[in-house]
């Protein structure tokens, strides 16, 4: 390795360097540099990956420990979580950054990614392809490197790790099937699955086709496939370090697999395969795409030219030709598309296996070249002829309207181009070193404008934010994030107007909301029963608009509130905005004769939490009160039925409805404005005006009904007071919700049954990867914990191992059997990892077991 880095080494830093400055570039001209005012945080990069990182590099200065963190959906399985979003030998450098500067760590890490995945594929290719030039080699690493789909995806910067490994992986595979070496095969397949077993899996398909097709070569041999697959399996029980784990929460928390309810993908049309492979083509990343398969012109002609070369067999030329229409054939058949990606339909980035299909063009490429001398002018000239056809077709059909008229001068500028450098070759126009020089200067300015025209898509759809809000948010939060932190028992803060919902994970606060993949899906659907809105698959878990009683129950003790009317029990706090709730609770309440599971119903939030809340403190009181209204005005046309309301706007004024209400004295009150539909779905939200007749206060807020619960919060009042509560709809002509209703929630009652749940205290400390909790009873019963239920946990009462049980579904609860002062540790270790432990130490001492003998008969 050593000889070749000295050889090699002018070439190694160009592999690495060139596609880093091409993004670099190309990331300028979009205004996104080092501290600049345009971050290179667009979509998913903003909502989760910058708190991602962030909670890594806190984790790492406070030591919480890498199995659990509170930080995110009540509790979270962080280990599982890392597995999907954190898998990067690079995270460690989150440790020089926190949540104020983590943007630039964010681009740091993407360039630095970039030029990596160069280095990887440049030095794959060059073992690979020792005839090759660097100088060709240089440009096929970079073509690679730069693919559409690698470019696409930049702003998920989890995913980039991914094609690292892969150059280093087809090497291995090579080197095993050539030269019965496997041990980079066996330590990059590992490294990949422990670090993302998503791409992974979609890989291990590829390589399997891969390695059968690559077989016909030399020849049927079952040595070679005995050796692949014993190599291939003690890689996949290596990984089982990290994939078992990942495996049994996916198994407790996991979506259902898709059905398969198709037979053809959505959107799918003739020419998907040249309209994509136009220079410069984007059509979206979000639904409707085409799959992203962009490798550069050039490299797409070589690999056709593969079919044009004499000393590749038929048979080879078959197996690569089925491999390909494999996954072609994918592209447009739902229930393959379903396989690669694991039976789950992909929310928004279709097709994510399409990468596999660059994967082989450019081997393709890489074989054509080795073999250039043996393309006759006629096969060159031939099939050229037939991809000007492809192209030319996909245009005449009119139906990619993202295809250009730069799309097609681009590509037809550049097809002279590289065609003309071919018959060079051929005819011996230009000499032996003076043709890669010209493919390599072609290929890098033709990759170097796709980038850029990527990058522009995806600003144009997911917008790059601004260094500004990021700062803003950060200066809002941070302060009151520290306040949270510095408390010294366990609580929870939220935001009623969150920046993201992934804001706990950022500022390291313990948190409810979440936006996450990776999710305790139990926990989440009770919660959403509570109020909490966490529908569907329950990829979303949102704070705001509930109730201050499930404020106390989930121990919400501090609230960011910016525009949110008063709510009881709140208080100002020495820092602006920051409110502390006198009411919480902590996340562990003991239950007198312990705790039984109530019934909760879909839609019945106010009795849900009624008898809730009722079976934690022992009591049937009655919280909330419907109060209804005075009058009500609209001026757009009103329909309704079956329990749901219609506007429809009449003129030209945007809609609005209007209520005046009278609500009850020593009430918090609330608005049910539940299950909208729109017109417009870019224009999901609604403008709330709250006009306090009483004292002349006006208060208006904008709520985005997508991402809130239900029960819109009018305010505390000490006293009966009248109210006009506005809702406007911006920018729909219809909109349909539930019939609204008003409640009251009763704040003396409120506050005489968390006072009584008060009345045996539990203090809850945060230890490594658990809690600690102390708490003194009188009689024997249950200590309920707001908390998801996770096999991995682990509970000792007073030093003796007890059992965990389930409560309503998503929680748990400890029972206490005795009375008296009681000290309760919870630990947590992932389900699976110790077995894992054990499969990974397995699988190295056997692989070294089985290489050392396999050596040995070699010799």
């Amino acid at each position: 390795m050593s000889a070749f880095i000295k050889k090699n080494k002018i070439f190694l830093a160009l592999s690495f360097l060139i596609p880093l400055l091409i993004m670099a570039i190309n990331f300028a001209f979009l205004d996104i540099y080092w501290g600049s005012d345009t971050t290179v945080l667009a979509g998913d990069a903003y909502h989760q990956y910058v708190a991602f990182h962030s909670l890594f590099s806190h984790i790492l200065h406070n030591d919480s420990g890498f199995f659990y963190t509170f930080t995110s959906g009540l509790g979270l399985n962080f280990l599982s979580f890392s597995s999907y979003y954190l898998g990067s030998f690079l995270m460690p450098l989150t440790y020089f950054f926190d949540a104020s500067n983590m943007p630039d760590c964010l681009y740091l890490l993407t360039l630095l990614k970039f030029g990596l995945i160069g280095l990887s594929s440049f030095s794959a290719f060059k073992n690979m392809y020792l005839s090759l030039s660097n100088w060709l080699i240089l440009s096929l690493s970079s073509a690679y490197t730069l693919m559409s789909f690698i470019v696409n995806q930049s702003e998920i910067i989890m995913w980039l790790d991914v094609f690292i490994w892969i150059p280093l992986i087809i090497w291995g595979l090579h080197s095993l099937m050539d030269k019965q070496k496997r041990t980079l095969y066996f330590v990059s397949l590992t490294l990949l699955f422990i670090q993302n077993y998503y791409f992974g899996f979609m890989l291990a398909i590829f390589l399997t086709g891969y390695f059968f097709a690559r077989l016909t070569f030399n020849g049927w041999s079952l040595s070679k496939l005995i050796d692949f697959a014993i190599t291939s399996i003690l890689s996949g029980i290596a990984s089982l370090i990290m994939i078992l784990p990942m495996y049994l929460d996916l198994k407790a928390n996991g979506e259902a697999f898709s059905k398969v309810n198709a037979r053809y993908t959505e959107n799918a049309w003739y020419f998907d395969i040249f309209a994509k492979n136009f220079i410069s083509s984007y059509d979206t990343t979000q639904y409707g795409a085409v799959p992203t398969i962009y490798i550069g012109l050039l490299t797409f002609l070589l690999a056709v030219l593969f079919f044009a070369t004499k000393t590749i067999r038929l048979r080879t030329k078959f197996a690569f030709l089925s491999l390909i229409a494999f996954i072609i054939t994918s592209f447009y058949l739902r229930p393959l598309d379903l396989f690669w990606q694991g039976m789950h339909t992909p929310n928004m980035f279709l097709h994510r296996y399409s990468f596999v299909f660059s994967i082989l063009i450019v081997i393709m490429a890489a074989e054509t070249l080795t073999r250039l001398s043996e393309i006759r002018l006629r096969w060159l000239i031939f099939l050229s002829l037939l991809m000007i056809t492809g192209f030319t077709a996909t245009v005449l059909s009119k139906h990619y309207n993202y295809i250009t008229s730069l799309n097609i001068s681009l590509t037809i500028l550049f097809g002279i181009a590289y065609l003309i450098i071919l018959i060079a070759n051929r005819k011996n126009w230009l000499t032996t070193k003076q043709v890669p020089i010209f493919m390599m200067i072609f290929m890098l300015v033709e990759i170097g404008i796709n980038t850029s025209y990527q990058l522009n898509g995806i600003s144009d759809e997911w917008h790059y934010s601004s260094r500004n809000s990021y700062d803003e948010n950060t200066k809002k939060i941070l302060p009151a994030a520290k306040v949270a932190m510095t408390d010294k028992t366990f609580y929870r803060m939220d935001e009623t107007h969150p920046d993201t919902a992934n804001d706990g994970m950022k500022f390291g606060y313990h948190s409810l909301s979440q936006f996450s993949s990776v999710r305790n899906r139990k926990s989440s659907s009770t919660l959403n029963l509570l109020g909490f809105r966490s529908d569907g698959t329950n990829l979303n878990l949102r704070y705001p608009l509930n109730t201050v009683l499930m404020d106390s129950i989930f121990g919400i003790r501090y609230n960011l509130n910016t525009r949110e009317a008063d709510k009881y029990g709140f208080s100002a706090t020495g820092t602006p905005h920051l409110s502390e709730n006198s009411y919480a609770l902590a996340p562990a309440i003991f239950v007198e004769n312990g705790y039984f599971d109530v019934k909760l119903k879909d839609k019945k939030i106010v009795a849900n939490q009624t008898a809730f809340v009722n079976q934690l403190a022992g009591t049937s009181s009655t919280f909330f009160s419907q109060f209804y209204t005075d009058s009500e005005k609209t001026n757009a046309k009103i329909t309704g039925g079956n329990d749901r309301i219609t506007l429809t706007q009449k003129g030209k004024d945007e809609m609005t409805l209007s209520y005046t209400v009278t609500a009850p004295a020593n009430g918090q009150a609330y608005l049910k404005f539940a299950d909208v539909t729109y017109e417009n779905t870019d224009a999901e939200y609604i403008k709330v005006t709250i006009n306090n007749i009483e004292n002349a206060q006006t208060q208006s807020l904008y709520i985005n009904t997508y991402d809130t619960g239900s029960l819109i919060n009018l305010g505390y009042f000490e006293t009966a007071s009248k109210v006009e509560i506005t809702l406007d709809f911006p920018q729909n002509k219809f909109i349909n919700f539930d019939t609204t209703e008003f409640w009251s929630l009763n704040t003396k009652i409120y506050s005489s049954v968390i006072n009584k749940l008060k009345e045996t205290p539990v203090t809850v400390k945060q230890i490594k990867n658990g809690l600690r909790a102390a708490v003194k009873t009188k009689t024997t019963g249950d200590l309920f914990l707001s908390i998801p239920y996770d096999k991995g946990w682990t509970a000792k009462v007073d030093g003796k191992i007890v059992p965990i049980k389930q409560a309503q579904t998503g929680f748990m609860k400890v029972p206490l059997s005795s009375i008296g002062t009681h000290q309760i540790e919870l630990n947590f270790i992932p389900q699976g990892f110790k077995i894992g432990i054990l499969c990974f130490i397995s699988a190295i001492f056997l692989f070294v077991i089985y290489n050392k003998k396999k050596h040995t008969s070699l010799n």
